[in-house]
C-alpha cells in the first residue's frame, strides 16, 4: 500500500464516523471529521505527486473516498441542520449517473480516468459550504449549492471526453 493510499483509505473509513457524529449530534466531532477529512484528501493527492504514487488503486478509491465524505455530509446537513433536501437528491442523482457511465466506460474501454480540476473544485466548495453551514446557513446553502453546479459541470467534462473518446475509438477500429 502506498502512502497517498494510505490517506485515501483514512478518509474512506472516516466518511461513515462523519454520519454517525451527526447522529449523535456533536458538531465538535463533526468539524474534526472535516478537518481530518480535508487534511487527507490534500495529503493523498500530494504525496501520490510528490513520491510517484498515482495508482490505479488510488484513481478508483480516491473519487469514493470523496463522494462518501461528501454523500455522509449532506446526508447528515439535511437530517441534522435542515439543508435544503433537492440539493442532496440532486447530488446522488448525479453520482448514480456517474457511477453506471464510469462501469461502462470501463467496461467498453477497460481505463480509468483521473479527476480533473473542475471534480476538485466541486469538493472545495462543498467542503467550504459544510463549515459555513454550522455558523450561516444561507452561505453554507450557497458554497453547497455552488459545490453541486461545479460537480455537474465535471460530470459534463468527464462524460464529453470519455464519450467522445469511445466514439473516436470505435470509427478508428471501423
Amino acid at each position: 500500500m502506498t502512502i497517498a493510499n494510505f490517506f485515501t483509505m483514512i478518509r474512506l473509513f472516516l466518511s461513515p464516523v462523519l454520519l454517525w457524529a451527526f447522529f449523535i449530534s456533536s458538531r465538535a466531532f463533526v468539524i474534526m471529521i472535516w478537518v481530518l477529512a480535508a487534511l487527507t484528501d490534500f495529503l493523498d493527492g500530494w504525496a501520490a505527486r510528490k513520491f510517484n504514487q498515482v495508482s490505479v488503486l488510488g484513481k478508483i478509491l480516491d473519487p469514493i473516498a470523496d463522494k462518501f465524505t461528501v454523500g455522509f455530509s449532506l446526508l447528515g446537513l439535511m437530517i441534522w441542520g435542515d439543508l435544503t433536501y433537492w440539493l442532496v437528491i440532486a447530488y446522488f442523482g448525479k453520482e448514480l449517473l456517474q457511477l453506471f457511465g464510469g462501469a461502462y466506460l470501463l467496461y467498453k474501454k477497460d481505463e480509468l480516468q483521473s479527476s480533473n480540476l473542475w471534480g476538485k473544485t466541486g469538493t472545495v466548495l462543498f467542503f467550504t459550504g459544510f463549515f459555513f453551514f454550522f455558523w450561516l446557513k444561507s452561505i453554507g446553502s450557497v458554497f453547497i449549492g455552488l459545490g453541486l453546479v461545479v460537480s455537474y459541470i465535471a460530470f459534463y467534462t468527464y462524460a464529453k471526453t470519455r464519450f467522445s473518446s469511445l466514439s473516436r475509438s470505435k470509427k478508428t477500429k471501423a
